[in-house]
């Protein structure tokens, strides 16, 4: 019995936030955009000020409703449970 092996190429989709992180940590924080500066602020002290679960999910949820990255760490300084609600919406 022969067999044939098949190559299959899974291309990897490389979300929004991925790159905007990405490029954060190439340029540094004060070279980079709004949605940047985000998406470090997401990796990093989100997390602690209102228990996110994932940071991709606050960012796109954040980037949704259109915020900028300091109205993000004003509602999370202000109102944790609605900030963290941003990663359902």
């Amino acid at each position: 019995m022969l067999s044939s092996v098949v190559t299959f190429r899974e291309e990897i989709e490389v979300s929004a936030y991925r790159e905007a992180l990405a490029a954060a940590k190439k340029t540094g924080v004060s070279h980079c955009t709004d949605a940047q500066l985000m998406a470090i602020f997401c990796e990093s002290s989100i997390q602690i000020l209102c228990g996110a679960v994932s940071p991709e999910l606050m960012w796109d949820g954040a980037q949704k409703m259109e915020l900028t990255t300091f109205e993000l760490a004003q509602l999370a300084k202000t109102d944790p449970r609605a900030a963290a609600d941003l990663m359902w919406s």
